[in-house]
């Protein structure tokens, strides 16, 4: 199983037996994480941690992906929204923090912004005078308050 987490927000996918290379549906694999500029200087990264879990007890660490916020998106991406055609999910491999453990694998990934309730997809406005900035304007601006990852912090 997977377990995703953003700031204090805690996602997992459910266990799927007999299998070596699960394949989860949209629906147990697909999580909302509210965003607001006011935290942006604490996003750091969204962390994604495998697991594979034996019997009704014994859970064992696979391997993690850190992905610090100026990583969500690539430039050759099609888009910043999640429904947008250009927006492809991505294969990311499995790194381990743990001297025992070596990494095997990896986690496709598709990120992207959804618009708030009571708001258009197309950004113009929210129907009530006000106006609704750009997925790509949102994600410059929490770039720009957040402070720099230590996750892309070149090796020394």
């Amino acid at each position: 199983f997977v377990v995703v987490s953003l700031l204090n927000t805690r996602h997992h996918t459910p266990v799927l037996k007999r299998t070596s290379n699960p394949d989860f549906s949209i629906k147990d694999a697909t999580f909302d994480f509210p965003l607001y500029l006011s935290l942006a200087d604490r996003l750091g990264a969204l962390e994604i941690v495998v697991w594979d879990k034996d019997g009704m007890i014994k859970k064992e660490y696979l391997g993690e992906v850190p992905l610090a916020l100026e990583d969500w998106f690539t430039e050759e991406q099609g888009g910043l929204g999640f429904y947008d055609e250009g927006n492809k999910p991505r294969s990311l491999k499995l790194l381990s923090t743990r001297a025992t453990t070596h990494p095997f694998g990896s986690v496709k990934v598709k990120l992207g912004f959804i618009p708030p309730p009571l708001s258009p997809a197309s950004g113009v406005g929210n129907g009530l005078g006000t106006q609704t900035m750009s997925f790509e304007q949102v994600y410059a601006e929490f770039c720009k308050r957040s402070r720099p990852s230590l996750v892309s912090a070149p090796p020394v």
